[in-house]
């Protein structure tokens, strides 16, 4: 689908609910040229909270055994 800069704000709300609908994009021309493509909104699915780091994080060491040296404030 290809416009024109003229014709684009006479008929935007039109042409963008037909983006929506056909899921298309379109080309924005300017003196024949083309010089913008608008595409539709894709839907963003909502990621739970819970486990939205899983597996991003990385034991560096062995968390399990003591300390070699104790920290102040527990002292």
């Amino acid at each position: 689908m290809t416009i024109t800069t003229n014709d684009l704000p006479e008929a935007l709300q039109a042409i963008l609910l037909e983006l929506q609908r056909t899921n298309t994009p379109l080309t924005v021309t300017h003196e024949g040229k083309p010089i913008a493509i608008i595409t539709p909104a894709q839907s963003r699915k909502p990621r739970p909270a819970a486990g939205c780091m899983k597996g991003r994080g990385e034991i560096l060491g062995d968390i399990v055994s003591p300390l070699e040296q104790p920290w102040e404030v527990l002292q």
